[in-house]
């Protein structure tokens, strides 16, 4: 068998070997067809097999294809291979969601998983959209050009010099802020077909969870939530329920931003008394977002821990809400250091 070569090439033949072995489509026939040549110039099998690094019995199978079928017979037959997850109805019934809700990807693959009972992941939605000439496109906000840089680094220092603090048992920090959780996205971007920017005159408006948070490093979260707007009021409140479940004989730092609630008068009024309970606040640098580290926990919150049901509607998503918050510590949490 180690000698056994392919009948003699016409010229013709050698011509479309040669053409298929330098411009075939596919790696494997590109490999095939230089298998036959290399045959035909008096390569045996076990040669042909070191030169191209395949088994001996693959070289042995093309030749005896090359000769009972020609070129077609090194050409790869279409395979059934495993169904596509999606068929045409699941296509066009995604491009009908898509335009209902463009902003959230997460809504829309709730409602399919919902309506088809199809598990899909979130890559795959996006693969689908692609395929059907749809792109996703956000626009960034950025604050940093807006912000004091020498008046960030002292901030950053003052929070390094607390955590060092935190660490030798000195108080307890806490990084405070408001968050909205809602079915549909405020984030300005959304999906549409290539070459028409999705506009619209406002996003709609639905009901919205607002959570105020005060979290530690330490895996500690205390929260207040509410279905109303945040005011001065709220913020207050929240602010109270912390002091007042707070470990008395602890000293507590609160860390938040310059939100104009955060300044009103009625806030600053409340300074001294909660200065009585142990309960002190350092303002972060203006427009500089990224040093709150309570932000890393919406963030997971939103895009990575809340499950699908949760878009389904309002009431899933306050239940889906408040079970990781409670849960936080124990069931999840984030490692800052």
């Amino acid at each position: 068998m180690a000698k056994r070569f392919v009948a003699p090439l016409t010229d013709s033949e050698q011509q479309t070997l040669t053409s298929a072995y330098h411009h075939g489509e596919k790696r494997a026939l590109r490999r095939r067809a230089h298998a036959i040549l290399l045959s035909d110039k008096g390569h045996t099998i076990n040669q042909i097999t070191e030169i191209l690094q395949v088994r001996r019995d693959a070289v042995s199978r093309w030749l005896k294809q090359w000769e009972a079928s020609g070129l077609d017979g090194l050409i790869d037959k279409p395979r059934s291979g495993r169904a596509p997850v999606l068929d045409a109805n699941d296509h066009q019934r995604l491009q009908e969601l898509v335009a209902e809700q463009p902003h959230q990807i997460r809504s829309l693959q709730a409602r399919f998983q919902e309506e088809t009972g199809k598990t899909v992941s979130t890559v795959t939605l996006r693969r689908a959209l692609k395929k059907n000439d749809f792109s996703f496109k956000r626009i960034r906000h950025s604050l940093k050009a807006r912000r004091d840089e020498t008046d960030f680094r002292n901030t950053q220092g003052l929070l390094k010099a607390l955590h060092q603090r935190e660490d030798q048992g000195e108080h307890e920090l806490y990084y405070f802020d408001e968050s909205g959780f809602s079915q549909s996205s405020s984030v300005p971007y959304a999906w549409s077909p290539v070459g028409k920017p999705c506009e619209v005159t406002a996003y709609s408006r639905s009901r919205r969870l607002n959570v105020l948070g005060f979290l530690s490093r330490a895996g500690k979260l205390v929260y207040h939530s509410v279905t109303d707007s945040v005011t001065t009021e709220t913020v207050i409140d929240a602010f109270d329920q912390f002091a007042d479940q707070k470990d008395p004989d602890t000293f507590a730092v609160v860390v938040l931003d310059n939100a104009s609630m955060h300044h009103s008068k009625a806030f600053r009024r409340k300074i001294v008394e909660w200065m009585s309970q142990r309960v002190y606040l350092i303002y972060l640098s203006a427009y500089s977002p990224e040093l709150n580290l309570i932000e890393i926990l919406w963030r997971q919150m939103k895009y990575a821990w809340l499950p699908l049901s949760a878009y389904l509607s309002f009431e899933h998503l306050c239940d889906e809400v408040h079970r990781l918050l409670d849960g936080y510590g124990t069931e999840c949490t984030i490692n800052f250091e």
